[in-house]
């Protein structure tokens, strides 16, 4: 199939041992069905264990508890890279940070937020239209009130939705001291924090932070959301985002900076991996695909993915296939494989600490002061 590569080049390791313990959490509309996919495949093919819910949340959105996936039965997970919410007692118990790497993904907070609230189609949650263009113009022309981020499960997003994610209680959405000390504390439990806008660089770097092979991050993107479903960003519509998504826009741009900075200590060796990266991925794409069609990923949820090329067959069929596979379809597929492992739920002796009772109103470093739209 890769008839244009060295094969034995692509399979060759850096001089250190692979990496097989990894927590990937999972940030909504940023690509990161397309790394869980390269997880799911590398677990799969070495019959590694996967952290596994009932579905593809794993307790999202509440912060993640043993309680919340199936038993483990005694086995090391190797792999969390399903959707959940940035728990540090829980994770830091199950993927001891020794000898575990724990990976994210960052996506600019503009088109990201933009990507969330029509997808979760925050507009109708609202009441303000399903008109992508017009639905957000009307949320931004004044944000929501602190009670309103409960409106729907999925609205929790509606506000600093990476922030979110990874585990910063909203209460504190406007408090500058209590956003850039989160942050502090996210570099220190991140080995590695990518870019969507910079995909290959992100999934190079991550080759060589786990010391695995070119064939190894492979993939093809996946989830990618139909234009008709798009805003248009015109007039004050970008930088309303921006302010209503303080604490990710700081978020993005720190963890931006440390991005380039990992680029740079890893030197011209580097740039080198990224080319051969990138010409895997063309031979890839000839071999493999053929033009991209519009399926529904989930309930209602319509992405673009790339059909099989009718003149792949065998094992190359096989390797093809697998990077398209649709994330609902892989994890129903390791729940069946790890079944023997996994009996059910259970719970679990790790208590989280309670939550503070305030609201973001309680501080005004980042109150929303949209511009006219």
């Amino acid at each position: 199939m890769l008839t244009n590569i060295d094969i034995e080049t692509l399979k060759t390791h850096q001089n250190c041992s692979p990496e097989t313990h990894i927590l990937f959490l999972k940030t909504h509309k940023t690509g990161s069905s397309t790394i869980s996919n390269i997880f799911f495949r590398y677990g799969d093919s070495r019959g590694l264990q996967f952290i596994l819910g009932s579905d593809t949340l794993v307790g999202w959105p509440s912060p993640f508890r043993i309680s919340h996936t199936l038993h483990p039965n005694g086995f090391q997970p190797n792999f969390l890279c399903s959707h959940t919410r940035f728990s540090k007692k829980t994770m830091n118990y199950l993927f001891p940070k020794d000898r575990s790497k724990y990976i994210t993904i960052l996506r600019h907070p503009v088109d990201q937020f933009e990507s969330v609230f029509n997808y979760m189609g925050f507009g109708e949650v609202y009441n303000l239209g399903s008109d992508a263009t017009e639905s957000i113009k009307g949320f931004l022309r004044k944000g929501i009130e602190f009670k309103d981020i409960f409106r729907a499960r999925s609205s929790v997003l509606a506000r600093n939705p990476m922030m979110f994610d990874l585990g910063l209680d909203y209460k504190f959405y406007q408090n500058a001291s209590a956003v850039k000390d989160y942050i502090a504390f996210l570099e220190k439990e991140f080995d590695l924090v990518m870019i969507t806008e910079y995909f290959e660089e992100s999934v190079v770097l991550m080759k060589r932070l786990l010391c695995w092979s070119f064939i190894d991050i492979l993939h093809i993107k996946t989830n990618e959301r139909i234009a008709q479903e798009r805003a248009e960003f015109s007039g004050n519509l970008r930088e309303n985002i921006k302010r209503w998504n303080k604490a990710d826009m700081l978020l993005y741009d720190h963890f931006n900076k440390t991005f380039w900075y990992k680029i740079e200590m890893e030197g011209k060796e580097f740039y080198e991996d990224l080319a051969t990266f990138r010409r895997l991925k063309e031979v890839l794409h000839k071999n493999c695909f053929g033009e991209a069609t519009v399926v529904e990923v989930y309930p209602g949820k319509y992405a673009k993915t790339l059909s099989l090329n009718p003149n792949v067959s065998g094992v190359s069929r096989e390797v093809c296939k697998k990077l398209i596979v649709k994330e609902n379809s892989y994890l129903s597929y390791l729940r069946q494989k790890q079944l023997y492992k996994s009996p059910g739920p259970i719970d679990t002796t790790i208590i989280e600490d309670d939550q503070p009772n305030i609201s973001w109103s309680v501080s005004k470093d980042f109150q929303y002061d949209p511009l006219p739209i």
